[in-house]
């Protein structure tokens, strides 16, 4: 058995973030998963001692959906110019906290039929879906186009760009969704794109439910520094996202920042937790 990630999670007390315990995901030889919680913190998986921790299997079941052939299939391998979002292992089973969560593969599966509805009725500042990453019959991420950076790393950026024709993009972007009934839910500079031609790209629908759907326990419900009063959503609503809207502008109206990024960030934004607390990943993902 192999530790194939670990991340330590905090809990709120007295207003500060405090240490909370360790959630490690290990793998077996035949691709079988499970799952350990430690009071102790690591700096390395190598400090890990795995014989010495409960494992509990992961269900399968409950992670990496049954591939239905209603959804799209992404070719093996995923085309040129591809982005996988694979599903995050360390938020799987209800941790210590007793937060009630839906299973993983709901999420998965809820997230795909946004991608499903989108791709029949694509837009310009929408992110591209590719499809379903499939392996041994289960649907193990998601392929989306792949874009150069986030909107926070090119207000990072030294080199200026048109703020006003950015924002009609994304103000687009926005309108296309309503009218199809889609409220994203979690409108935030990580979760806006720039392409090859630098206009805006709306991207992660993880957060996304039916206009006047209420979002129930479990679904994610947007990042609180970037939703109305601060609070979490109750329910799926297009002032949700007109309000991100005008966050956005006032971000964007700001002075660009005198640092340089990398135009190769990764796409897999991470909402803020809905409770107390949160995690903080402290290892990479081991992929071989």
């Amino acid at each position: 058995m192999e530790v194939l990630k670990f991340s330590e999670f905090f809990v709120e007390k007295n207003g500060e973030d405090e240490f909370g315990f360790t959630k490690i995901i290990i793998r077996g030889p035949n691709r079988e998963f499970h799952y350990a919680i430690s009071q102790d913190r690591f700096f390395k998986s190598s400090e890990i001692d795995l014989d010495n921790l409960n494992k509990i299997p992961i269900d399968m079941n409950t992670v990496w959906p049954r591939y239905s052939a209603r959804f799209l299939r992404a070719p093996s391998p995923v085309s040129q110019g591809s982005y996988v979002k694979e599903t995050n292992l360390g938020s799987h089973e209800e941790c210590p906290d007793g937060m009630e969560e839906l299973p993983l593969s709901d999420l998965v599966l809820h997230e795909i039929e946004a991608y499903e509805l989108l791709r029949r009725h694509p837009h310009p500042n929408i992110v591209e879906y590719r499809g379903c990453v499939v392996s041994d019959g289960r649907i193990t991420g998601i392929c989306l186009a792949k874009y150069k950076m986030t909107l926070n790393e090119r207000m990072k950026a030294s080199i200026p760009f048109d703020k006003d024709r950015y924002l009609e993009g994304i103000e687009r972007g926005i309108r296309h969704l309503h009218s199809l009934g889609i409220v994203h839910n979690d409108l935030k500079p990580n979760n806006i794109m720039l392409d090859e031609l630098d206009r805006p790209v709306i991207i992660d629908f993880d957060s996304w439910g039916r206009e006047g759907q209420k979002l129930g326990p479990g679904m994610k419900q947007g990042t609180l520094e970037w939703s109305i009063n601060g609070s979490p959503y109750e329910y799926a609503l297009c002032e949700n996202d007109m309000f991100a809207l005008s966050k956005l502008r006032e971000f964007i109206s700001r002075e660009p920042l005198a640092e340089s990024t990398s135009a190769s960030a990764s796409q897999a934004s991470t909402s803020a937790t809905t409770s107390t607390g949160g995690s903080r990943d402290v290892s990479e993902v081991r992929t071989n």
